[in-house]
């Protein structure tokens, strides 16, 4: 059920440095690819970082501590002459992937890449070509603590306008 996975998702920020089986990140990927695009152009890939030094390099450079701490990274990447929706492409491969690794336990987060100068830094660093947009990073691992699921309570029927 797929409200079970998003009901369970929440952002983490803490990992435990336990390896994710390569067969999992590969179904994470494959969810990713499976998200709806613009004029289904497909045109994102996606950069999985399991090398401890530039994940290093990557929470140093963006002041986030958490990311070197998380035993994959993984970028999303696009090339945007060959999308016409980038932003919104590169987003739903985003929640895909949340939502997969959520199904396997794995905690994750949305780290948004505020400046285009960490963008090109991090092109640079991975030999992402110039041309690609990058907008996030998506942090994956076991939490060390588990957070509680939303609630049914969190529902706000009141933010829901009917037009009949």
């Amino acid at each position: 059920m797929v409200l079970k996975e998003i009901k369970n998702r929440r952002s983490v920020r803490s990992y435990k440095p336990d390896p994710i089986p390569r067969k999992e990140i590969l179904e994470i990927i494959k969810a990713a690819q499976f998200a709806p695009t613009g004029m289904n152009t497909r045109a994102w890939e996606f950069y999985v970082i399991y090398n401890k030094d530039i994940r290093e390099k990557i929470s140093n450079l963006l002041g986030q501590p958490f990311l070197k701490e998380a035993p994959v990274l993984i970028i999303p990447a696009i090339d945007p002459k060959k999308s016409i929706t980038p932003t919104q492409d590169l987003s739903l491969a985003t929640q895909n992937i949340l939502l997969q690794a959520s199904s396997f336990g794995l905690g994750t987060v949305w780290k948004n890449i505020r400046y285009e100068s960490d963008v090109e830094a991090i092109r640079d660093l991975l030999s992402i070509p110039n041309n690609f947009m990058v907008i996030n990073i998506i942090p994956l691992g076991y939490p060390k603590v588990k957070s509680r699921p939303h609630a049914d309570s969190d529902f706000d029927p009141k933010k829901i306008h009917q037009i009949v």
